[in-house]
């Protein structure tokens, strides 16, 4: 039990920064690659990647591969 505290601790902590905040809600409404969703969440490109492995490493958003463009 404690482990699934943990996992959830994990979870609320990686919701707790704004950027991602604004991430998930692009996310939301499509799939898009880095560059897009650095644009439209108002953020740096290499912010938004920092952002993005966070929340895909607690499993909130994960990655798709189409030929050599990276899609979340």
């Amino acid at each position: 039990m404690l482990q699934n505290y943990k996992y959830a601790q994990e979870i609320f902590k990686a919701l707790a920064d704004e950027n991602r905040l604004r991430i998930i809600e692009v996310l939301s409404k499509d799939c898009e690659s880095v560059n897009e969703i650095a644009r439209k969440a108002g953020i740096s490109q290499p912010l938004a990647s920092h952002h993005l492995k966070v929340l895909k490493n607690v499993g909130i958003i994960r990655l798709e591969k189409y030929g050599t463009l990276n899609y979340y």
